[in-house]
């Protein structure tokens, strides 16, 4: 089983090796996830509200609470359950919440989905340190679901062949196929494993244009999961359609350079997100 301080996430896709992702467990146990070298730097983030009685929305309106930004940013969910998108010396941690605990945290952590991957980076090589999956050629939107889960609470299905994909049953009875790995040995959560799953889904969009979302940061499952309470998670979507329009009626959390005068915000159409937002199966 794999042990890695950091890893790259990378899909084949028409033979060519492409890096979704990288993801960095951090010595106090925190964890990072970066997006580099992806085709477009301009990008709207909040954190998103599903109020109580809302089941599987289909559409999440990202400026409300929400301010774009002009460079992809990286996500932080740190230890004690701060989470929030940042980029050193390039835009301001305004975007924030607090989760839940890593600690307390179990199950559902982040989901990226996407669509038209020539946009994400080739890799000429592989990676010394990579999880990678092989994308159907067929396949124009994905899914990637990372899960966490200690080693006590999962149990691998079956004799896994060299080179095969696991096949993991959690501790809530169901299967999933998927590929993991765990943080160094004597690290915060050395015992706790990152499963990650890939799921074709529907066109994000019908005139198959670039998307790359990011949902996470969210609350424990006993308020994520029912309905009966409001629940918060952030969420970021590049590239940014009327980004400039945007940028003058909600804002940036673009470093600022001195005297640059700062907007007032206006409400704006929703951007769509897929169903199961909370609930991936």
């Amino acid at each position: 089983m794999a042990r890695f301080d950091q890893f790259n996430i990378v899909f084949t896709v028409s033979g060519t090796m492409r890096r979704i992702a990288k993801v960095k467990f951090h010595n106090d146990g925190s964890i990072f996830v970066f997006f580099p070298g992806f085709k477009y730097t301009e990008g709207i983030l909040c954190v998103a509200k599903l109020v109580a009685g809302l089941t599987n929305p289909s559409r999440i309106d990202l400026t409300k609470g929400g301010k774009v930004a002009s460079h992809l940013v990286k996500y932080a969910h740190h230890a004690d359950g701060e989470a929030h998108f940042s980029q050193d010396g390039k835009v301001k941690t305004d975007i924030r919440r607090k989760a839940v605990p890593l600690a307390e945290q179990s199950g559902h952590l982040f989901t990226i989905q996407m669509q038209e991957f020539t946009s994400f980076p080739a890799l000429q090589k592989p990676k010394e340190k990579q999880l990678t999956f092989n994308i159907p050629d067929d396949v124009f939107a994905l899914r990637l679901i990372v899960w966490r889960f200690r080693l006590s609470d999962m149990s691998i299905k079956g004799d896994i062949p060299a080179g095969a994909i696991p096949a993991i049953r959690t501790s809530n009875g169901v299967d999933h196929a998927g590929l993991m790995v765990l943080p160094p040995e004597g690290s915060p959560f050395d015992d706790v494993a990152l499963f990650l799953t890939v799921q074709p889904m529907p066109p994000i969009s019908e005139d198959l244009a670039v998307h790359l979302i990011f949902l996470g940061g969210f609350d424990s499952i006993s308020v994520a999961l029912n309905h009966a309470k409001d629940t918060e998670f952030l969420a970021f979507a590049y590239p940014c359609a009327d980004f400039a329009a945007l940028k003058h009626n909600i804002g940036s959390i673009d470093f600022i350079p001195p005297g640059q005068r700062k907007v007032e915000t206006d409400a704006l159409t929703p951007i769509p997100l897929r169903d199961q937002l909370l609930t991936p199966r």
